[in-house]
Parts: structure tokens; sequence; C-alpha cells
């Protein structure tokens, strides 16, 4: 029981943050991206998608094990091996994404890896959606002027393999 109110805090809570926090700081430091979102608002669900890939807040989910040898790129991984896949290494494929160190809050196809996928793909993946498109639709709506308060040398990331996300975010403007 424990176990499961851990997973649901994290995986409900945390990761939804961090995608908030670190879409905030993608659009910011990507003024561009900001200013089409401004222009037309029915940018907002891809731009989440992007976001999601871009900054992905699970950058490496819980280990895994083979259940069988399997090869990927020439390697085989044995049977009962631990598989530890890295998202945000994924979701940067360039065999998969057209210039993926660029975000393009426009980009279709997307299909990032942000939550997972087959049998372990988030169950909450429809609600983190909605929560980080309305948040950060209404961030910029409510404050137009919005900026960042600190030179993105000075930012903190929180420690850790799984998660991405900010220690805080400094903000002006309004």
């Amino acid at each position: 029981m424990l176990a499961m109110v851990f997973l649901l805090i994290v995986a409900g809570h945390e990761t939804t943050v961090n995608l908030i926090g670190n879409g905030t700081l993608a659009l910011l430091q990507n003024p561009s991206q900001l200013e089409r979102l401004r222009s037309d608002a029915g940018l907002y669900r891809s731009a989440i998608e992007e976001l999601l890939r871009f900054h992905s807040p699970v950058e490496v989910p819980t280990e895994r094990y083979a259940r069988e040898p399997v090869e990927v790129a020439a390697i085989t991984i044995p049977e009962d091996a631990l598989v530890c896949p890295v998202l945000a290494s994924a979701n940067r494929d360039e065999s998969h994404f057209e210039r993926p160190d660029e975000l393009d809050v426009g980009r279709e196809p997307n299909r990032h890896l942000a939550f997972g996928d087959g049998i372990h793909f988030c169950l909450g993946a429809p609600l983190a959606r909605l929560e980080g498109r309305i948040a950060l639709e209404k961030l910029f709506t409510r404050w137009p002027d919005l900026r960042l308060a600190a030179s993105p040398d000075e930012l903190r990331w929180k420690p850790g393999l799984n998660l991405r996300g900010l220690r805080e975010l400094p903000i002006a403007g309004g």
C-alpha cells in the first residue's frame, strides 16, 4: 500500500509539476515559440506534446528486465537482463525527429515516449496533458510579460536519475 501511495504521489504530482516548470522554462528560452502560442492558442495541444518530448519530466523510468533475449541495434540483451531505457535520449533521436534539439510547438507528428509505451504507458497521461495545457495557457495569458528572473546558468535541477525538474524557476513580469 505504501509503495502504491508513493507511486501515485510521484506519478500524479511530481511529473506534472516538472512538465509545467520545464515547459515554462523552455518557452521562456524560446521566445519565437512562445509568440507562436500567444498568436494561436490552438497550438497548445501540440505544444504540450512538444514540451513533453523536449524536456521530459521522466528521463529514465523504473528498471525493466528482458523477458526473453532481444536484439537491439545489433546487440543481444539476454533474458532477465536489467534494462534501463533512457526516454530523454529516445525523445531526441534524430532518426525519429527532425531537428530534435529545437523546440517546435507545432511539431506534427510527435510520437515521443514521455509517457512510455505499450503496457508501460502512463495511465495518468490524459490528466497530465490537460493539467499542463491549462496551467501554461493560463500562465502565459494572465502574465504576458513573464520572463526569467535568473540567468539559465544559475538554475538548479533536482538531483536524481529518473525525474527531471527544476528546484525552482525564478520568474518576473506581469
